[in-house]
């Protein structure tokens, strides 16, 4: 069921983590009481992905990769190019805080 995989680098593109793959399944869950007995309920879990090693060829840490198959990985220049365009559109923003 649990499997150790190679899978390829988000930011690289080459097949060099090393990934342990566990996938979804269906789990019970009992609860009892003494006036209405048991019930059982299934729920079917998430799969996971957890990176072991980092990658061999752009370097990147085992926590970036996971961070990048969890919530995908952000590109700074595009956000870049989108608040500028916002800017040049004639949006104020004194008052926000950003990061740029």
């Amino acid at each position: 069921m649990v499997e150790k995989v190679k899978l390829t680098c988000p930011f690289c593109g080459k097949e060099c983590v090393d990934v342990v793959f566990t996938p979804s399944f269906f789990q019970a869950h009992t609860s009892r009481s003494s006036a209405s007995g048991s019930k059982t309920s299934f729920y079917k879990t998430k799969e996971k992905h957890e990176v072991q090693s980092g990658c061999s060829n752009c370097h990147k840490s085992a926590k970036e990769i996971q961070k990048a198959f969890e919530g995908g990985k952000k590109d700074p220049e595009k956000d870049k190019k989108i608040f500028e365009r916002l800017k040049k559109q004639g949006l104020d923003f004194t008052t926000i805080k950003t990061k740029f």
